[in-house]
């Protein structure tokens, strides 16, 4: 049943985060992304078929790829068009892409075609699902919702791929690939009572765009920065690990997890406390320190301590960063900030698994995790010069 014009209109009446239409958001997201997830395991059927390295790189790279292209259509029509519409019709081609899977048997263009398909549908979904939690949370308490927010995208990162592993053994990947399409649709489902945001009232003069100021500028460029260094991390830990003989992989996963998650939950709010630039500050210098350690880990423990320190920089600074964006353009530019912001951070994700990689097969593993954590400690001098100094005063939507 479609939502009622009364809820999809009204505008967050008090500071509380938990409001439903943003829980349902979050829910659908959740599950969303629990299909997501299910195929980071996506390269070990891969090589189930025969591929490469090489070739896992480059189907895996094609959904990130064909989601990049995609931003710049949806960042241009998200705001007329609607968030509603976006987020339904990405969760539904992910679905159905995900269905997919189980008939094909080889690697070729029907696989590769597969994945342009879920990285459009990644980016539709992503970006609408993220601009409706930023206009259903309080004006006041963005930081601390867009944390929330969050959990529901980390906790499938440990949750999706410890389930998938169990389900390939039992059943194969023929099973994976048809649970991912399920929680496709539950999550449409719960997507479809999500009303659509509020219309924003466009000031006189409005409509020129997205303007390029020095603070979104150095904004954009600062969480590219960051996701170079999660890029690199999430993409190479496991054969650093493996070669550097530091224990078991998932060692660092639940250390990260657990420690963004909590950090998110905790910490959430400290930005909106203490004023997003400097806790963006302060949680960059910490997220720089630990991609730096990675490079010093020399044990299970070093490994586990890394993931906590990298854990709780990263679930600080993204939703930080995000908020202390989005306060700088007018209402009726979120869905277009919001896509951009999605956008530049994926950027960096692409540019670091595939660039770094070269790094680490000519100086090795430590030295490109140096490479990674100066590159975010470039983003920190840049976001901090950058940036403005002001009083904090948040925009009532």
């Amino acid at each position: 049943m479609e939502a009622s014009r009364a809820e999809a209109g009204a505008p967050a009446a008090d500071d509380r985060l938990l409001t439903p239409r943003f829980v349902r958001v979050t829910a659908a997201n959740f599950f969303f992304f629990l299909n997501f997830a299910s195929f980071f395991l996506l390269p070990l059927h891969i090589r189930a078929l025969g591929g490469s390295e090489r070739t896992i790189g480059l189907v895996m790279g094609t959904s990130g790829v064909a989601g990049l292209a995609a931003v710049v259509v949806i960042a241009a029509v998200l705001d007329r068009v609607g968030c509603r519409r976006f987020l339904l019709a990405g969760i539904a081609t992910m679905g159905a892409a995900s269905a997919a899977f189980p008939f094909v048997h080889a690697i070729g263009p029907a696989m590769y075609l597969l994945r342009i398909v879920q990285g459009l549908a990644f980016a539709s979904a992503f970006n609408a699902a993220s601009t409706l939690a930023v206009v259903f949370a309080p004006a006041t308490r963005r930081a601390a919702a867009l944390g929330l927010f969050g959990v529901s995208t980390l906790t499938t990162h440990a949750l999706a791929p410890a389930f998938g592993e169990m389900l390939i053994a039992v059943a194969g990947f023929r099973a994976l690939f048809v649970v991912a399409a399920a929680f496709s649709a539950v999550s449409l489902a719960i997507a479809w009572t999500v009303p659509e945001a509020p219309a924003p009232k466009r000031r006189p003069g409005g409509g020129a765009g997205l303007a390029a100021t020095r603070d979104i500028v150095s904004a954009l460029g600062t969480v590219c920065g960051c996701g170079v260094a999660f890029g690199t991390v999430v993409t190479y830990i496991p054969t650093f690990t493996r070669d550097e003989r530091l224990g078991p992989v998932a060692v660092f996963f639940l250390a990260y997890t657990a420690a963004a998650v909590m950090s998110r939950v905790l910490g959430g709010g400290l930005g909106d406390a203490r004023g997003h630039r400097p806790v963006t500050i302060v949680a960059l210098g910490l997220f720089s320190v630990s991609v730096a350690a990675l490079a010093a880990a020399r044990s299970t423990l070093g490994l586990a301590g890394a993931g906590l320190l990298f854990g709780t920089a990263q679930g600080i600074v993204y939703p930080t960063l995000n908020a202390f964006t989005v306060e700088q353009v007018p209402v009726e530019e979120l869905g277009r900030a919001q896509t951009f912001y999605n956008g530049a951070f994926n950027l960096g994700t692409t540019t670091g698994s595939v660039l770094l990689g070269h790094v680490a097969e000519t100086a090795g593993h430590r030295v490109m995790f140096l490479v990674a954590a100066a590159v975010v400690a470039a983003a920190f001098v840049g976001f901090s010069v950058g940036t403005h100094a002001r009083l904090r005063m948040p925009r009532i939507v």
